[in-house]
């Protein structure tokens, strides 16, 4: 499974893919980024996260009502490795 948090810039993406989200935050994740094809200058960038464990069920996290994203609690992504991607 791949997790995508989407959309930041490349700086900020590129802070959480070295040294994870912030561990009291919860992140709005994703399985697919979605198919919006327009992004602002300053959202061009997702935080992927990778090597997600055989156990772990995004459906065991609430949806936010407004995007349909998972919310997951930071200091369970920040246990996987992250890497950034541009969208």
């Amino acid at each position: 499974m791949v997790l995508y948090h989407c959309c930041v810039d490349l700086d900020l993406a590129g802070n959480i893919a070295r040294e994870g989200f912030q561990p009291r935050d919860s992140v709005l994740v994703a399985e697919h980024l979605s198919d919006e094809n327009a992004r602002a200058p300053d959202e061009s960038h997702a935080v992927v996260v990778l090597g997600v464990s055989w156990d772990f069920r995004l459906e065991s996290y609430p949806l936010d009502g407004a995007t349909g994203e998972h919310i997951v609690p930071a200091h369970v992504l920040n246990l996987f490795e992250r890497a950034v991607w541009s969208v």
